[in-house]
């Protein structure tokens, strides 16, 4: 049985795995959340390089 400081540190410990891990899953959405924000920037550049062809076709009725 877990007495006293036996159990103190193993609830340090526990706490500082834990800790360890939300640290290193944040990073790595932080990362996959970067990716996808970058995607979405190219994405919306490249459209806008394309001129619209809908908005030509309005203006010459």
């Amino acid at each position: 049985m877990i007495i006293g400081l036996e159990y103190v540190v193993a609830a340090y410990g526990i706490w500082v795995c834990t800790f360890i891990v939300y640290i290193l899953l944040t990073k790595r959405r932080m990362k996959i959340a970067g990716q996808t924000v970058e995607a979405l920037k190219q994405r919306v550049s490249d459209s806008a390089d394309i001129p619209e062809i809908t908005g030509d076709i309005e203006n010459q009725n």
